[in-house]
Parts: structure tokens; sequence; C-alpha cells
């Protein structure tokens, strides 16, 4: 497990500094001889040194808050994807109120902050409006979860693994979905604000199955009926525990949404045309090794059937 909390020298180069402010503070005092006064000004009669000490004072909360809240959302989050993705948010809300607390002891009238916190807030709406969309695309996802580090997605006419969620982007791996979601290669970057936009199909969130299909050519000539045995006895030999997991995953998803009753059951469909009849297997299999079993079954199929004139994957 990847660790966030922040070294430990961190802490103690703040804490030596804050000390040696409160020793310099407090030199300010008799010795304990009699006739004799050390007399020593405190730098805290300086105004801007206090500052400083109490701008310190508030990163070393800062520090301690964020080391507390990442430790709780270590323990707290299930898996470690969302915890990368919740950290790294939890950084940056981090800085944001260091920054807000030190501009508060800074700036002495409420008015004021109110008037800089306006004015930053306007010009970053302004210059950084696709910035800010993809921060808080950032936290849509954190929320919703509409998808997560490792599941497989198509955004923009681009399919890939997601590999990192960042604060404004998401790291996709492209896969190419008729090789069997075999890596590209290619490393594509995508800006979290898109989610507002673009649909977004996730086909590992809910269900590791998807829907396939074979179409089959045959003549008019043809045996029909053995070969819509021999094409059902193929896939169940090649996705019969697929079949009765596709059956398990829809009935949990249709507890958590509404979903009806689906039948999981490979289905052959007949269309005619002139000169031929057209055969549609539809079934379901793993969503991650799909083009593997349709070569699988297409390669048994062509053993097993004569007289089949095309084969459409």
């Amino acid at each position: 497990m990847r660790s966030h909390v922040l070294p430990v020298r961190y802490f103690l180069i703040l804490l030596l500094i804050i000390g040696a402010m409160i020793v310099a503070e407090f030199l300010t005092a008799e010795t304990m001889a009699q006739n004799f006064t050390l007399v020593i000004k405190s730098p805290f009669a300086n105004t801007f040194v206090e500052k400083i000490f109490n701008t310190l004072f508030i990163a070393v909360f800062i520090l301690i808050l964020y080391t507390i809240g990442v430790y709780l959302l270590v323990r707290k989050i299930p898996d470690e994807a969302s915890r990368f993705t919740a950290t790294r948010i939890f950084i940056v809300i981090m800085l944001a109120l260091g920054l807000l607390l030190i501009l508060m002891e800074w700036v002495q009238e409420p008015a004021q902050i109110v008037l800089v916190l306006g004015i930053i807030w306007g010009a970053l709406v302004v210059a950084l409006r696709d910035l800010i969309q993809n921060m808080v695309g950032s936290l849509t996802l954190l929320v919703t979860r509409m998808y997560r580090i490792g599941d497989r997605i198509q955004i923009k006419g681009v399919y890939g693994l997601v590999m990192d969620i960042g604060f404004f982007r998401t790291v996709l791996m492209q896969l190419d979905r008729e090789s069997g979601d075999h890596p590209g290669g290619e490393i594509i970057t995508i800006p979290n604000g898109i989610l507002f936009r673009e649909l977004i199909t996730n086909t590992s969130r809910d269900l590791s199955i998807s829907g396939d299909e074979i179409r089959i050519t045959l003549p008019f000539t043809a045996d029909l009926q053995n070969a819509r045995k021999v094409l059902l006895d193929v896939v169940h030999r090649h996705t019969g525990g697929i079949q009765a997991q596709a059956a398990r995953e829809i009935e949990e998803l249709g507890h958590k949404k509404y979903l009806p009753p689906i039948e999981t059951k490979p289905t052959i469909y007949l269309h005619m045309d002139d000169y031929q009849v057209l055969m549609v297997l539809k079934y379901f299999t793993s969503s991650s090794r799909r083009s593997l079993i349709k070569s699988e079954i297409v390669e048994e199929i062509s053993r097993l059937i004569p007289g089949i004139t095309k084969i459409d994957q």
C-alpha cells in the first residue's frame, strides 16, 4: 500500500523554527543573580515577526490535520484506487484551508478578506474556467465513482484502461477492443471536466460481462435445425460458466437499480433474403476475454457446420 503520510522531517523543521522563536520570547527575564538583570527585547514586540510565527504555526496545524485526515481516509476507503484519488484531492483542500487561515492572519479586516477572496475567485472563474471545471469533475468522480482506477471506459471515442485519476485529468492506456483489449501502448490524457459534456461508457463498473454476437450465413439447402443445435452447444461449452455469472451479476444489479429480468441464455435469430439464411447468435461473454472467446467459438463452428458461406464477427 502506498503511504501518503508526510515524512517526520517536515514537522521537525517547522517545530524547530517555532521552538527557537519561543525561546527568544522567554529570554526577556531576570537572571537568578540579585543585582544583575539580562534584558533582551522580545522579537514578538515586532508585529511582523509575530505574524510569521503564527503563519508557521498554521503550517504545522495543516500538516498535522493532513496526516490525521489521510490516516482516516486510508482506513475508511476500501480500495486503494479510491484512496489514491481521495488523498490527492484532500491535499488540495488542505492547501486551500491553509492559505485561507494565513490570509486571515495577515489581513485584519474581515471585509478585506472577503474582498480579496472575491477578487481572487472572480479572476479564477474568468481565467481558469476549464481548470475549475476539471476540479469539480474530480470531486464528482470521487463521490459518484462513475469510474475508478482499473476500470475500462470509453469516452469521446477513446477506449482504454484507467491508470490514474488526478485532480485535473484522467490518464488512460488505450486498448484495442477487437484484439481482446490488447494494450496499444498509447497513453491518453483526458480532462476530468469532460464528464459534464460527453457520454461515458464503463464496461467494468457493475458487470464483468457484456453481450456479443456472431452472424453466420447459410444456403437454403442447409440443415437449419442441426446448425442451431451445433451453435448452441458450441457457445455453451465456451461460455457456460459465464452465462451463470451473468445471471448472478444482473440479479445483483437489479437489487440496486431498476433492471427488468434479462434472459442470459444464448439466443439465435433467423433472417432470410432471396438467396440465403442469416443466423444471428447472441450470447453473454467475459468483457476482458471477449475477442479470445469469440475466436474459439468461430473456429469450432467453422469445423462443425458445413456449407457456411460467410461468418461476420
